[in-house]
């Protein structure tokens, strides 16, 4: 995996040329495609040649494609990275509801666990009631314990603030963008081990491309959070009315953001892609404590 994250917002041509990334915007700059952890191509006048989606799609770079309000909208997946995905996916669609359910629980704990750890501005009373929360999540989550958690969760993070995916101010407008990219980020990561992201464990919607991406995601996006708060923070005299250059950038640095998994120190990025690896031996093994999520240093 690389370690440069390149946007692009204004018209160019994208090529490839030795394995490497040929940026033609009047003038020429090339960028080797070891070095790249992420293409983000903003603006709707880029063209990009057969070849280099093809080569970025093995290299391992995440590639997104924005839609007209500049957020993240698609991403490149490779589907041939992954060299038995037929028989991952007649496993996958063989879970078991009791699985699902299991491994439902132990995403939504691991997910309140870190909205625990962002937080610093709860109280020891409210921080040991999220922990207790924690410990209240059953088997699939039916008592809906998530929701509780979010209340308290969002009332401390941000003040009079209500969470909103097609809301306009700074603060969604940042969340969004930021779980956009996250979330291509697992769906690269599931599919790598031959996941169909469609099939979900909680999430089921038939109008959804994305389910599978969609469950994992959960303990992931505390990480978002956090970047938000800070850069809402850094700013708190006078916050911007959109995302702004300096956002953007920073929420393109989350596949680098430090975090655990495991007994490992990673990176984010390849945090997801060890979280799609233990589903994949939960689900050989029909044992869903072998799923394992990032967790903060």
């Amino acid at each position: 995996m690389g370690w440069r994250t390149l946007l692009i917002t204004q018209p160019a041509k994208l090529s490839l040329l030795h394995h490497s990334l040929v940026l033609n915007n009047g003038e020429e700059f090339t960028i080797p495609l070891s070095d790249l952890a992420c293409v983000v191509v903003e603006s709707r006048h880029v063209t990009l040649t057969s070849p280099l989606i093809d080569a970025l799609s093995y290299s391992g770079a995440v590639v997104y494609l924005c839609d007209e309000k500049h957020l993240p909208s698609s991403v490149i997946l490779p589907f041939h990275a992954h060299s038995r995905q037929a028989g991952v996916a007649r496993m996958q669609v063989a879970w078991s509801e009791p699985f699902k359910k299991r491994c439902w629980q132990k995403i939504i704990q691991a997910k309140i666990t870190n909205q625990a750890k962002v937080s610093e501005t709860l109280s020891h009373e409210q921080m040991r009631y999220l922990f207790s929360l924690q410990n209240r999540v059953t088997s699939g989550d039916s008592t809906n314990v998530e929701a509780q958690a979010a209340r308290l969760y969002w009332s401390v993070l941000f003040e009079n603030f209500v969470r909103h995916t097609d809301a306009k101010d700074i603060r969604n407008a940042a969340l969004n963008y930021g779980y956009a990219v996250l979330r291509g980020l697992v769906a690269r990561a599931i599919v790598g081990v031959g996941f169909l992201p469609a099939f979900g464990l909680h999430h089921c919607s038939e109008l959804n491309a994305f389910n599978l991406a969609d469950d994992v995601i959960e303990p992931f996006r505390p990480f978002v959070d956090e970047t938000v708060k800070q850069l809402l923070d850094e700013d708190k005299e006078e916050l911007p009315l959109h995302l702004d250059t300096r956002y953007k950038t920073r929420l393109l640095e989350l596949p680098l953001l430090p975090c655990r998994i495991g007994n490992v120190e990673t990176t984010l990025s390849y945090a997801c892609e060890l979280c799609a690896e233990s589903l994949l031996r939960a689900t050989k093994a029909k044992d869903a404590t072998l799923l394992e999520t990032a967790s903060f240093i």
